[in-house]
């Protein structure tokens, strides 16, 4: 006891005097913006990698998750084919592609956009391919149309997802160079996503561990208009990872410096909360604004954009202050092994949603909780405690439209998946 007491006391200590300083950091993408650069705003930069070194990638965290992202930054794209389903593999050709609406990742949430599009009537339809309550697995039904970094176009299904390995299939459009692939999640456990190219066939480990990082700065597609036919378009901004939240203030810019009252602000999930609204247009600084982001652990940081230089004609770099302004000194770690999937998600208002939840041991208790992006519960409901997998159906009537959090709390220890519901 004596010996936690004085770990407690040092890193109280240790907080006091770190919680004052300011400290200005740079991150550089390179000229064109060129990579993706990773950063832990405790320990500066974890990683960079080309942005174009890959086409689609997998969600590899959460053991029933089965979103895949596209690379839109270096001109990738992606169509669902609209003339069959998977069947229709051999005769696939891409007359009148030019009126077909892409497909993009959600902007507000790492949610692929194979998997972003499901059919909202069906709790089953995860987009690119159906769960079956049977087998638990994922078997794909759609085929799509993927241009690649290169420029190259491919044809791609998704084969299944089943026993945490991910199957598919991709060929050039006359079917020429065919080759099926797999991608398993206990090659990036630690992860988020893995990452491949379609072009080189080859599965690329390019993040570092979810839990080493905060921010990702890099290029990604917004105003997303699909229903309008309108194509997203590629900005340089920063996201943030899985389950960090950012509050914004807008003050008078010579309030700036010493701003900190981030208490009566709200803190949002959307990984956009930071983005790239911090410059205008011309990629003038705007100084009025001050950002907050609470961390996994409930750390609280103070952000400031004051600088910027174009990767256009410059090394694309942003310079930012940022200061540690409250810590959590002791996080408790879970002894229970947890995994979560939400179907579907987005949710339209009044859907049933449908919790699939594994527990790898026995729990004494258990429960489910939803909350508003206040921090407020605003549905409970009590899970089974047994091992093994389960399901819990909610019906989201009583949810507005918005970002919620699912949280599944076994025997004190919470497993989060952000809810969309529209």
């Amino acid at each position: 006891m004596k010996k936690q007491l004085l770990i407690t006391v040092l890193s109280i200590a240790a907080f006091a005097a770190k919680a004052q300083t300011v400290v200005t950091d740079t991150v550089v993408m390179g000229a064109g913006y060129a990579n993706q650069v990773w950063y832990s705003l405790a320990d500066d930069e974890k990683g960079v990698q080309a942005k174009n070194n890959w086409d689609i990638a997998f969600r590899a965290s959460g053991g029933m998750s089965s979103d895949i992202m596209v690379n839109h930054s270096g001109g990738g794209t992606i169509w669902v084919y609209p003339k069959a389903n998977k069947s229709g593999w051999a005769s696939v050709d891409t007359n009148g592609l030019s009126l077909w609406i892409p497909q993009y990742n959600m902007e507000t949430a790492w949610n692929g956009a194979l998997g972003r599009y499901a059919d909202v009537a069906n709790p089953y339809d995860l987009g690119w391919g159906i769960y079956d309550m049977g087998s638990h697995n994922v078997n794909g039904d759609s085929i799509y149309i993927v241009k690649t970094q290169t420029g190259n176009f491919k044809k791609l299904t998704i084969d299944k997802l089943a026993s945490g390995t991910y199957t598919f299939t991709y060929a050039n459009l006359d079917g020429s160079g065919s080759t099926t692939s797999t991608l398993a999640k206990s090659a990036y456990s630690t992860k988020n996503y893995g990452y491949f190219n379609l072009d080189t066939k080859t599965a690329i480990d390019r993040e570092p561990a979810a839990e080493e990082w905060d921010l990702v700065f890099g290029q990604y597609s917004t105003g997303d208009y699909a229903s309008m036919g309108i194509a997203g378009y590629t900005v340089t901004g920063v996201l943030v990872n899985d389950t960090l939240k950012v509050a914004k203030a807008v003050v008078d810019p010579t309030t700036r410096a010493t701003f900190d009252a981030y208490g009566p602000l709200t803190f949002s999930d959307n990984i956009n909360g930071l983005g790239y609204n911090w410059k205008s247009t011309s990629g003038i600084i705007k100084d009025s604004n001050v950002y907050f982001v609470r961390t996994n652990n409930g750390n609280i940081w103070k952000l400031n954009f004051t600088g910027w230089i174009s990767g256009a004609s410059g090394n694309g770099s942003v310079i930012f202050t940022k200061q540690l302004l409250t810590a959590v000194s002791i996080k408790e770690t879970s002894k229970t092994n947890t995994t979560i999937a939400l179907s579907p998600n987005p949710a339209v208002n009044g859907q049933e949603i449908n919790i699939v939840y594994n527990f790898d041991a026995n729990v004494n208790s258990a429960i489910a909780q939803i909350y508003d992006m206040t921090g407020r519960v605003v549905m409970t409901k009590q899970l089974e405690t047994s091992k093994g997998l389960h399901a819990q159906v909610l019906n989201s009537g009583n949810l507005n439209a918005g970002s919620y959090i699912i949280s599944v709390v076994a025997d004190n220890q919470a497993t989060q998946q952000r809810l969309i519901v529209q």
